[in-house]
């Protein structure tokens, strides 16, 4: 892929920018604790992630293969809700490289954020993180009608900019960006080590960053 041909830059927030994983297993398992139900462990907190706070809270549920009421959920998420926007940034920091890396792409680029995680959590994670000023719109879980993968979303996003599909690119770390960039047919970058279970050899068609601090031919 030439970058040189892109316009705009979208990333996704948690696994991609951020190592934010244990900030968010805290907060989950405290839920689950509340509410009578068991946690899960350090291992399988990538397998919830991607989703949303409510997206966490039925697939760790779905671990433990019990079924909650819809309202029972919907206090599960409140209470998640409650202590995660007070606790979003505690154990999270920024991927190794990746300030150095959105500077240089500043200069050149639209830079965008696209994650499932609340618009308000995820601002709030930019700004803690010092990563808010490289970017030039920032979208939620809840910006728009839908979250990703629909493909909605991304288009929502590149419309934003008034560029063409083909300009655009996306970065994730997880099968959920992937679909959310094929559905929308952009390319898509896929940060390796984030918060995904499915083997490399899934993205197919994708190129791939290991590590924002080496000298990668698709962003230098």
């Amino acid at each position: 892929m030439d970058l040189k041909k892109k316009k705009l830059i979208i990333f996704d927030l948690d696994g991609t920018l951020v190592d934010s994983q244990t900030d968010i297993l805290i907060a989950n398992n405290l839920t689950l604790q509340k509410f009578g139900y068991k946690t899960i462990s350090y291992h399988k907190v990538k397998s919830i992630i991607g989703q949303g706070i409510m997206g966490n809270i039925i697939k760790s549920l779905a671990m433990q293969k019990v079924k909650a009421s819809n309202q029972e959920k919907q206090d599960m998420y409140d209470y998640f809700f409650s202590y995660y926007k007070k606790n979003v940034y505690v154990k999270s920091k920024p991927y190794p490289g990746i300030k150095n890396l959105l500077k240089k792409l500043q200069k050149n680029y639209k830079l965008a954020v696209c994650s499932n995680k609340l618009e308000k959590l995820t601002k709030i994670v930019l700004q803690k993180s010092d990563l808010k000023k490289y970017f030039d719109f920032v979208a939620g879980g809840d910006t728009f009608k839908f979250k990703k993968p629909h493909p909605s979303v991304l288009n929502n996003v590149v419309k934003k900019f008034k560029v063409n599909k083909k300009d655009a690119l996306f970065v994730g770390d997880s099968e959920h960006d992937y679909h959310a960039a094929q559905n929308s047919k952009i390319d898509f970058c896929l940060k390796q080590g984030g918060y995904t279970n499915k083997k490399i050899s899934f993205f197919k068609n994708a190129d791939k960053i290991k590590d924002y601090r080496k000298n990668n031919k698709l962003i230098y």
